[in-house]
């Protein structure tokens, strides 16, 4: 007598740990730059060293705390390396850039990741190819997003250095996350630790370029700016990082990059709501852009669409 077995669908919650990392991911960008902004208080690389000294406090205890093996070979300190580099110049591009431009330019002109994403991991993830759907759904989406800060900010705040700033260090991450995802993808080696050594190289860094840029180190900042540097350092790296990590260890490069075209308009939205920023009708509009050029970008080869 035979008997029948079905196939079930089992639930697991490891099957959660890539959506939830993106959706953490997303929440902590959309807050960034705003917190940088109320963090810097016209000290940048004294906001971006304290911020270091926090989050590699914290991820340098919870590693200790898990008394995991922190690993210390050849193939890992490479990936510390790369990533510490990575983080230190395009923070230090940002933070510069957020004293000279409106912090949601700094957004919107991250929102140009996916594009150098997509065309770093195109030399060397075949599968990552910009096809011309992709490049229309890319285009759809900053599309929007122009309507989006067009219509938010004044453009005559904008200054040409603070634009050229951000773009070089949208240029320089999106080059390292393609670098560190091939470094990480077939490497054991957890977030945690990725983020730790990572800021272990870091930090001097941002020493050495707080004590040449500021020397005084002036520290007395306002309690609103204390509690941003410690978000920043315990949400922002401490936890951001290694979630990045931890995606960049199983999605590809330019996947990750798609969130920089949905956190423009989500860290407008909380500027509007937390500095009083204004919000206008064409926010909504390139808000529906965005979402369309996502769908085409990410579900048009799901869905079996050969044409647009």
């Amino acid at each position: 007598m035979k008997t029948e077995v079905k196939n079930t669908m089992r639930f697991s919650p490891s099957s959660l740990a890539i959506p939830v990392s993106f959706i953490l991911v997303l929440i902590i960008w959309t807050t960034t730059p705003l917190a940088i902004k109320w963090s810097s208080q016209g000290a940048p690389m004294t906001s971006a060293l304290l911020r270091t000294l926090i989050a590699v406090s914290f991820c340098g205890s919870i590693v200790m705390f898990m008394s995991s093996k922190f690993r210390t070979d050849a193939a890992a300190r490479k990936v510390y390396l790369v990533s510490g580099l990575s983080i230190f110049v395009s923070m230090s591009l940002f933070y510069a850039a957020a004293q000279l431009i409106p912090s949601g330019w700094v957004a919107v002109l991250f929102g140009l990741s996916p594009l150098a994403t997509g065309f770093f991991s195109s030399l060397v993830e075949p599968e990552t190819k910009l096809t011309p759907t992709k490049i229309f759904g890319l285009s759809l989406g900053l599309g929007g997003l122009y309507l989006v800060f067009s219509a938010g900010l004044n453009i005559d705040d904008i200054s040409i250095e603070g634009v050229i700033l951000t773009l070089v260090a949208v240029l320089i991450s999106s080059a390292t996350s393609v670098i560190t995802r091939q470094l990480v993808k077939d490497l054991a080696l957890p977030g945690m630790q990725i983020t730790t050594g990572s800021l272990i190289v870091a930090t001097p860094l941002f020493l050495v370029a707080a004590l040449l840029l500021e020397p005084e180190l002036n520290l007395s900042f306002s309690s609103k700016a204390w509690n941003a540097l410690l978000y920043l350092g315990l949400i922002g790296s401490g936890v951001g990082f290694t979630l990045y990590y931890y995606l960049l260890k199983h999605v590809t490069a330019n996947r990750i990059a798609l969130i920089t075209l949905v956190t423009p308009i989500s860290a407008l939205s909380v500027g509007s709501w937390l500095d009083n920023e204004p919000l206008v009708p064409e926010v909504w509009m390139g808000a529906t852009l965005v979402c369309i050029g996502l769908l085409l970008y990410e579900f048009k080869p799901r869905l079996g669409l050969r044409k647009l």
